[in-house]
């Protein structure tokens, strides 16, 4: 059985606040992948294919009525007729029952191929390990298989994006997630890329992808009418975006929150820490007022770069401010940790190296009693013109910052500031996954990458090779094939 974590999750403040590296088999190892270790053999007892994730995770995005068990399967429409007739369908759907009863039959959904694609690499951990033990409770296997197919899950981990409504116009999104986005599109119309128009908002209207922002969208009423009924056995609540500090129901959350304490709840929010206005500071006031209703707080602070790099791929960010925000977080914050979410594409190696070092300092500087920082990696794979994939050549920089890392892993004179396995373990997939290019359309993706990007330099008014000199030969290269 999943000792270890067990006694993690049914003490999780100590999860957050205490000890999180054990001796296990003689080795100084975090609790947390060898747990996951533990736990994946649990979940091919009952097929190869299983995950709890199915079950147990669902993110919600509501101005679209979508909705997908974690980040790696594509969304999927919820059905108003099926809400009208049971509102715990905001998860269980029909579709997602399907998928379902595929893997209890030990069958792969094909939605989930990212996580096959990892399983058939090598030996790191897939999410399917990693989503499972974020929900994971003592007899939540069991709970599953009764549910089955059929029945209807109550989520433990839930996400919900209330609104599209960002300042941001990041280089991978989209207008259904930013209204700077779609702003920008209104004016200038899509972006011509070798074989499509780029966020073209005529593709989102007939795939039904346009944004409901009003407060009479179906879906949000939907939402605010189940949450009474999962909220007692919710372990996450996390809320994201668009900017969710930009709206208000992110607040009319945590009111909620604050006049129905949960102990147990761990409540977080994805922003990037550079909401417009007085955003941030009101954010601050509603976080203290929340804390002592909650076990923890949890903000996921997306940053894909450092510097000027890290601006340029998430235009509308002013790092400095974000810089100041998030030692604000860690200074001010009460029952708080901060995780930097490093959604790792094309443009994300160049200063990589600097980023990790950079966390390492904030480890030091604030990481004194518990663990206040950590950082995930996902893997960028659509657009596919800014997948890592495009650039397997810089493999070294990952393998350089693996060594650093290696040198600087947590033990017990460096508690709570080093790196922990399963982050070098996610670092070192990350490298695994970015070798498989058989499939990858190299030549097209290196096409459309030139091509956004001279059109994202002269609407944003930017300079790509002033802000990645690193680039400068490969971008030349790139003027001199398609600008003929």
């Amino acid at each position: 059985m999943i000792g270890c974590y067990l006694d993690l999750r049914n003490n999780m403040s100590d999860n957050i606040l205490g000890d999180q590296v054990k001796k296990i088999d003689g080795k100084f190892q975090s609790v947390y992948m060898h747990s996951a270790k533990e736990l994946k053999t649990e979940l091919d007892s009952v097929s190869p294919s299983f995950c709890l994730a199915k079950w147990y995770n669902v993110s919600l995005h509501i101005p679209t009525g979508r909705t997908h068990s974690c980040y790696h399967p594509k969304m999927h429409k919820i059905p108003l007729e099926e809400i009208a007739v049971d509102i715990s369908a905001l998860h269980n759907t029909i579709y997602k029952k399907q998928q379902r009863q595929l893997m209890l039959e030990g069958k792969r959904p094909a939605e989930c191929n990212y996580c096959w694609q990892i399983e058939d690499s090598g030996q790191e951990l897939s999410d399917r390990a990693y989503r499972s033990f974020d929900v994971f409770e003592d007899g939540i296997i069991k709970e599953a298989q009764d549910v089955g197919s059929l029945g209807d899950a109550r989520p433990r981990y839930l996400e919900v994006n209330f609104n599209q409504g960002c300042n941001f116009k990041c280089s991978y999104c989209s207008p259904h997630l930013s209204s700077a986005w779609q702003q920008e599109i209104e004016a200038h119309g899509p972006f011509t890329l070798s074989n499509t128009k780029h966020n073209d908002l005529s593709w989102m209207q007939s795939a039904d992808m346009m944004p409901n922002n009003r407060s009479d969208n179906p879906y949000l009423i939907a939402f605010w009418e189940w949450l009474p009924q999962i909220y007692p056995t919710l372990q996450t609540f996390r809320m994201t975006g668009g900017e969710p500090l930009m709206d208000k129901n992110t607040f009319r959350m945590f009111d909620y929150v604050k006049e129905h304490p949960h102990p147990k709840l761990q409540l977080s929010i994805t922003s990037n820490c550079c909401p417009p206005g007085d955003q941030w500071n009101k954010f601050m006031v509603s976080l203290k007022d929340v804390t002592n209703s909650i076990d923890h707080f949890m903000l996921f602070c997306s940053l894909d770069s450092w510097g000027p790099q890290a601006e340029y791929i998430r235009n509308g960010m002013d790092f400095n401010i974000l810089n100041q925000n998030v030692n604000d977080f860690l200074q001010n914050g009460n029952k708080h940790s901060l995780t930097f979410i490093v959604t790792f594409n094309a443009l994300s190696y160049t200063m990589w190296e600097e980023y990790v070092k950079n966390i390492l300092l904030l480890r030091q500087r604030y990481s004194n009693t518990r663990q206040l920082i950590w950082f995930d990696v996902p893997m960028l794979h659509s657009p596919d013109w800014l997948s890592p994939k495009l650039f397997p050549e810089m493999i070294p920089i990952l393998e350089r910052s693996l060594e650093f890392m290696l040198a600087n892993k947590e033990d017990d004179h460096n508690r709570f500031k080093g790196f922990k396995d399963f982050e070098i373990s996610k670092v070192t997939r990350l490298i695994d996954w970015v070798r498989q290019t058989d499939k990858f359309n190299k030549e097209r993706a290196e096409h459309n990458f030139y091509l956004f990007f001279k059109q994202h330099d002269q609407r944003r008014n930017t300079d790509f090779v002033k802000t990645f000199p690193e680039l400068k030969e490969f971008w030349n290269k790139c003027k001199d094939t398609y600008d003929r």
